[in-house]
């Protein structure tokens, strides 16, 4: 396994459960600060270990999506909390404990620098040691050495983000800290959000253009525009998202691809915790139904993601296309049909319902934004 992330961390720790030797191989010192919002949709939160609630920080039932200057804005709420929001770096540390209780080897601060393929096994070269496996699962973010190493192309579609973590006043926390928010028409083909930790914000902006300009100043501009004009202290992450799949299977051999390895994002939402979590614990039931059979391994983990991930990011990009990218379309049928879409996400995000799904019924919400 390379990388302690979420989907390293799940593939370890199902694999160590059922019985597997597992070594995961984590270039960083855990728990290490990992750059992302640390929203944990609930269809992913119930993937996890119960006792993920350990690491979480805040949970909300209600989440606001907001057309600023449109004067929409529209709230999605259930009874259960639809986002639960923990530091990345305590979520991955928790996953790796529960892997190393399960029985997991966690090597920690070893750098991965290629994968090179023998006949019976996998040879992984650190900057320390080689190790020799039956397989490698490859949760290893955008930059994959072991995508790198097998000739994987590269993620076709990379989305740049900035997020600051932001220690406000007292005062002006209350202010913020109530409600998770999404804001649109912040910058071009993205958004900008807004998630209430324990004691600090974490806000950012994210445009689905490669090349967008001025990302510092567009967020800088947003945290005008909504009074946050002074905090205690503020850390500035960059980082880009994965917004497709990598070309071609995602299994090869004896190498499997996951999480943003394999380019598993919401190409709506921009998150990849979700899909991270579900491909990690989809490459160890392909390996444990497989008994570690090359020739049976690879196929159905390809089989399994096509079936419960790949196909909905297909059905996915129909919609963000709109959201992104035809933004006078977009605020017309959200002015039309806005709270139905907003509660459709809701239910996207709770795992009551799928974009597949959607896209299937006849007066489903996703035809209801056709090109008509």
């Amino acid at each position: 396994m390379i990388g302690a992330g979420p989907a390293g961390g799940a593939a370890a720790l199902a694999l160590a459960r059922a019985g597997y030797a597992v070594v995961v191989l984590e270039k960083a010192k855990l728990p290490r600060y990992k750059t992302c919002g640390g929203g944990i949709l609930a269809r992913g939160f119930k993937l996890l270990p119960p006792s993920v609630e350990s690491v979480v920080e805040r949970a909300f039932t209600s989440v606001q999506m907001n057309f600023l200057g449109t004067g929409m804005s529209f709230a999605a709420t259930r009874p259960q909390p639809l986002v639960h929001l923990a530091m990345r770096a305590d979520l991955d540390a928790l996953l790796a404990r529960e892997a190393r209780q399960a029985g997991a080897q966690v090597v920690e601060s070893c750098t991965v620098k290629r994968v090179e393929p023998g006949p019976e096994s996998m040879a992984v070269i650190t900057d320390g040691d080689t190790y020799h496996a039956k397989f490698v699962i490859g949760a290893d973010g955008i930059h994959s050495p072991a995508a790198k190493s097998l000739g994987w192309p590269e993620l076709p579609r990379l989305a740049p983000a900035l997020e600051h973590e932001i220690h406000l006043p007292a005062e002006d926390f209350v202010r913020f800290g109530q409600s998770l928010r999404f804001d649109f028409n912040t910058i071009d083909a993205g958004y900008a959000w807004i998630f209430p930790k324990r004691a600090h914000l974490s806000v950012g902006i994210l445009s689905t253009h490669r090349k967008c300009p001025d990302l510092p100043g567009r967020l800088a501009e947003y945290l005008q525009q909504l009074g946050i004009v002074r905090g205690w202290a503020t850390e500035r992450h960059g980082w880009l998202i994965p917004l497709a799949p990598r070309p071609g299977p995602l299994a090869r051999g004896r190498v499997l691809l996951a999480g943003d390895a394999a380019g598993l994002v919401d190409p709506i939402t921009a998150e990849g915790i979700s899909h991270a979590l579900l491909s990690g614990q989809l490459a160890a039931a392909a390996l444990t139904e497989s008994r570690l059979d090359p020739a049976k391994a690879a196929p159905l983990y390809q089989s399994l993601l096509e079936r419960e991930i790949l196909s909905e990011l297909r059905a996915a990009r129909l919609l963000a296309r709109l959201l992104y990218h035809h933004p006078r379309i977009r605020d017309a049928v959200f002015r039309r049909n806005g709270q139905r879409l907003c509660d459709f996400v809701a239910s996207v995000i709770m795992g009551e319902t799928s974009y597949r799904q959607a896209l299937k019924r006849p007066a489903s919400y996703l035809k209801l934004l056709g090109w008509r």
